[in-house]
């Protein structure tokens, strides 16, 4: 089966760069002594792990997308001077427009 999908190096990336920015202020304060360095590789591993699922997540939902061929809702619009898509007149209207020009025909005397 051939699924469509981003590069995987890209997703990976990404979410190197999405985890950093989310585990920077546990980053900050390990390095004053606040948070144990183990407390902080395990949230590292937290960050790098929701990131990776949130990038993959979209990546592949942008993927399914871009791979549906585009369908119209609508058909084009006829061209003006084709008469293909005009309709015909139904039989009453044609005996209504009759009936008209008897009418005007008998009080014109």
């Amino acid at each position: 089966m051939n699924r469509p999908s981003v590069d995987p190096a890209f997703t990976f990336g990404l979410s190197l760069a999405i985890s950093l920015l989310l585990w920077y202020p546990t980053l900050r304060e390990t390095m004053t002594g606040n948070i144990e360095i183990t407390d902080a590789g395990i949230r590292y591993f937290l960050a790098l792990a929701i990131s990776w699922a949130g990038v993959y997540s979209v990546s592949a939902i942008v993927a399914m997308y871009a791979s549906k061929p585009h369908q119209p809702g609508l058909p084009p619009p006829p061209d003006p001077g084709a008469r293909e898509g005009v309709p015909a007149r139904r039989q009453d209207d044609a005996m209504a427009a009759e009936a008209q020009s008897e009418r005007s025909d008998s009080n014109a005397a």
